[in-house]
């Protein structure tokens, strides 16, 4: 399936690591490390999927989900949140949000693989539908 998954942390070894490994199963990805670089990124390429940090600097991953949210042409896009915050507040947020999986940091690489392989596969889908 042709498309990219938009990796944003702040992090430049998360970015990485999380390149590498969709990389390896032949998945193209593009990395912001902040909100707003994201939403520019997002106009110019529409991503097909998301991986998102909680906390960055200047715009959070809520703060992010939220303008994300109000563009009639970005809410659709899933979100995986990867991030180290395990609260219960934290969670529930996200859960409100609409995100589709929540993983804890250290990542686990299956379950990101899993993850990130089932939005792809249901999106692949809803296009031939189309």
């Amino acid at each position: 399936m042709q498309g990219k998954v938009l990796i944003i942390d702040d992090s430049l070894t998360n970015n990485v690591l999380l390149e590498n490994i969709l990389k390896a199963e032949g998945i193209n990805s593009l990395v912001a490390y902040n909100g707003k670089e994201a939403l520019t990124i997002i106009k110019k390429e529409k991503p097909l999927l998301i991986l998102l940090d909680i906390m960055m600097p200047e715009m959070d991953g809520f703060m992010f989900l939220e303008k994300m949210k109000q563009e009639e042409w970005t809410k659709d896009i899933p979100v995986i949140i990867i991030t180290a915050r395990n609260d219960k507040e934290s969670i529930k947020k996200a859960q409100n949000a609409g995100i589709k999986n929540i993983i804890l940091k250290p990542i686990d690489i299956q379950k990101v693989l899993t993850s990130v392989k089932s939005q792809l596969n249901i999106k692949k889908q809803y296009a031939d539908k189309s």
